[in-house]
Parts: structure tokens; sequence; C-alpha cells
């Protein structure tokens, strides 16, 4: 059994989304050995780094992070590789239609895993591309960028994915993972009323 960690490093100069500079995590040391123990603080948003969004986030919905089961953070997936497109469409998509099985999730590498993580023009998921995915009941979606789009207005991609149960999970790191069929599992913080929540991400291959 092969275990990938996928998960973005939380640091004071990690990337964040679109290069905003407030959005950086603030990691202090409150406390050390010579007062007994090493103990830190940590301050950061919801969703930064590999993170999993909550139908909150975008839906006037009672859904919050805590209230997404543990069985909806894991499960079989299929990582495509789609490199060279500045935005991930149905058209790119189609090819690899045989191997969306239902209930799987969908791992998204695409040219992000090879530039910096907090460029603007990141590449994202299109409206149509959303839809074809939810065509295909998948369970979840999952993308190599700090965020699914790049603030649309109405934010559609998003809202097609959580209006239609699918589980969103960004800032996943895929560069040294090959394409093919793994076990995945992203588990968020359990925020209370939480809009999004930072996720341990990883990919079992047996």
């Amino acid at each position: 059994m092969e275990i990938f960690d996928i998960s973005l490093e939380i640091s004071e100069d990690m990337p964040t989304y679109r290069g905003k500079r407030e959005r950086r995590p603030k990691i202090e040391r409150i406390r050390t050995l010579l007062e007994g123990a090493n103990e830190t603080r940590l301050v950061l948003d919801t969703h930064t780094g590999t993170h999993m969004d909550a139908p909150l986030h975008m839906l006037p919905s009672d859904i919050s992070i805590d209230r997404i089961p543990l069985s909806s953070c894991m499960g079989p997936a299929v990582v495509l590789e789609i490199r060279h497109r500045p935005v991930i469409t149905e058209e790119d998509l189609k090819p690899f239609e045989p191997v969306l099985p239902e209930g799987h999730f969908v791992l998204l590498k695409t040219e992000n895993s090879f530039s910096d993580l907090s460029r603007e023009d990141f590449v994202y998921l299109s409206e149509e591309a959303a839809y074809f995915l939810v065509e295909k009941r998948l369970k979840g979606v999952g993308i190599d960028a700090l965020g699914v789009e790049r603030d649309q207005p109405g934010h559609p991609t998003h809202r097609i994915l959580l209006e239609n149960g699918l589980v969103v999970v960004e800032g996943l790191l895929l560069r040294d993972i090959a394409p093919g069929v793994y076990f995945f599992i992203a588990l968020p913080l359990k925020i209370r009323g939480g809009d999004g929540a930072p996720a341990r991400a990883m990919l079992i291959r047996m």
C-alpha cells in the first residue's frame, strides 16, 4: 500500500488565493520549553491551503463543514491530468467519460501543479464542466488550485457542484501524482458552523 500526502504545508509564507497577503496564516510561539512546553497559536482562514468547502460557503444552507459526514470525505477517486488549458471545459472532460464512475471523486491535475499557486490567472473549472460532472453523479471534485473558479459573477461553478451534493476540495498537491485510480481521503477540521475548513488530504494506492 502506498500513501501520498497531497496536502499543502501550512506556513506564514504559503501560497494564498490570488496572492492575497491578508489570507496568510499567523503562527506564533506562545510558550517554550523553558516555560514547561512548546505551544503555538495558529490563526488562519477557513479556506487556507488544502481545504474543503461546505455548502454554507456559497449557498443559503444549514450544511456547515461540521455537518458533512465523514463518509462524504473519502472514497475511490480518479486523477485526471489536463495540461496546457487556461480553463477546464466540458470538452476537456468528455474524453475521460469512460473512467468517471458514479460515486467516485474526480481530482484535476492541471497546469496549476507546475506553477505558482498564488497566481491570479490559475486554471479553474468552467460552469458547463461543472454541469457535466454533476451529470456523472460523482461524489466530489478536487482541484490543484486554491479555488475551483476565479470569482466568476455569482460563483456558478461552486453553486452547481454544492447544490447537487458534490464535495469540493481545493488546494490539492498533485504535481508528483500519476493519473489513475486511487482511494481518496480529505478530512476537514470539525469547525462548528464553518463555511469550510483546512483538510489533510491523501491518496492511497493498493
